[in-house]
């Protein structure tokens, strides 16, 4: 891990300011994937300004769960070829490690595509365990993270750009939340879910007791609708890289149209002092030329939108709007086989199995684990009906 002496050509930055490198490609030819990082490392100074010889690099795909073929839900195989590929030509001993919501990494590597690659290169994919570490942001003083991540010289970031039914977008930022291993992930549900500015910040602050020396994004193919698992696939054609997380979701939230300070990651960035985001130097392409044709984003994020004087003056008038605009999941009876997944994932214990899965409404937080990690896409949302109306409100404010 680099230490406070770092200079700013070593992390990407330009006269302290960091850099968010883009690149459009349109396709996962293997080759022209591994061109495309090398394009989008050249303005960072190349892979060799992070991974010398004999350094063990960690790499992070995103590997949530399984899911069905083609679901744009992780990171992919050519997108981590690449990275390996040229991790390995700089002399580095190179390992792949991920702690999933549901299933073990090499279950979901599989389901993903990365095992045939993983064999190929000789590299070792292993199972997170957990380590206590000491948060040096302080708002949570102790964090029970990877171990593998905190003792790797080098730590290489690789999410998918994707929606995200809690937190609105999963980037660089909230992949690091895979650093949480198995159900100590639902705890952390519980104890910060219910408060989505609580949650952002422990996601953050995870984030940065990580301190991944590089972020390598896949927006070739995204999600958008009611991802991170039950999405859309949409062809955004571009990739992202950077040494700021927090840079480059800004980047991403402008790429889509959304400020970046509706996203709960960059609000909890901000308030803990960390600005220099504002100052990113993009490098690469016109962020505006990289805008989708049509970006959803997943109606439970539609209350993260809504920012007014009005309700934060009156802290009661919006706790109750939050309530009568509330989406909840909701079973699909038709897709659910009465597994007891999401009895066993829900955080506030607010699911039970009796003839049919059954949700105490009252007790649900809105996580939305149980819609993201069940393995047969049995849940959908309800409610929400004013969401529209207060977004179009909040905008005359």
């Amino acid at each position: 891990m680099p230490d406070n002496n770092t200079t700013s050509e070593q992390t990407g930055t330009s006269s302290g300011k960091p850099v968010v490198s883009l690149t459009r490609q349109s396709n996962y030819n293997s080759q022209e994937i591994k061109d495309a990082v090398v394009r989008l490392l050249a303005p960072l100074g190349g892979m060799e300004k992070f991974v010398k010889t004999g350094d063990r690099v960690m790499l992070k795909p995103n590997l949530v769960r399984a899911c069905k073929p083609g679901v744009p839900a992780h990171t992919a195989p050519e997108v981590f070829r690449a990275v390996a590929e040229l991790a390995l030509d700089h002399g580095a001993t190179v390992k792949a490690g991920d702690s999933p919501g549901i299933g073990s990494a090499a279950k979901v590597a599989d389901n993903a595509g990365l095992t045939p690659v993983i064999k190929e290169l000789g590299i070792e994919l292993v199972e997170f365990t957990p380590r206590d570490t000491f948060s040096e942001l302080r708002q949570f003083k102790k964090l029970t993270i990877a171990a593998e991540l905190l003792d790797a010289d080098v730590v290489i970031n690789l999410p998918r750009l994707k929606t995200h039914g809690q937190m609105i977008l999963t980037a660089a930022v909230k992949n690091l939340f895979g650093a949480v291993v198995g159900p100590r992930k639902f705890e952390w549900h519980y104890r910060a879910g219910e408060n989505k500015d609580a949650f952002a910040r422990m996601i953050y602050e995870i984030c940065m007791a990580v301190k991944p020396e590089l972020h390598i994004l896949d927006a070739i193919v995204s999600m958008d609708g009611l991802g991170p698992t039950s999405g859309r696939a949409n062809h955004t054609n571009f990739m992202a890289a950077g040494t700021d997380p927090v840079a480059i979701d800004s980047v991403m939230m402008k790429i889509l149209g959304r400020e970046p300070l509706d996203l709960y990651t960059i609000k909890a960035a901000t308030e803990a002092g960390d600005t220099v985001w504002q100052n990113a130097n993009i490098t690469g392409e016109v962020i505006y030329n990289l805008r989708p044709a049509h970006w959803h984003w997943p109606k439970t994020s539609e209350l993260a939108m809504v920012n007014t004087p009005l309700f934060e003056s009156y802290p009661i008038l919006k706790k109750w709007f939050r309530h009568i605009a509330a989406v909840f999941p909701k079973v699909i009876e038709s897709k659910c086989k009465k597994c007891g997944a999401c009895v066993n994932i829900c955080p506030a214990k607010a699911i039970t199995l009796k003839d049919k899965i059954e949700i105490d409404y009252e007790k649900c937080i809105r996580c939305y684990c149980c819609h993201e990690l069940c393995p047969h896409d049995a849940f959908s949302t309800k409610g929400g009906w004013l969401s529209k109306f207060l977004k179009l409100f909040s905008r005359h404010m």
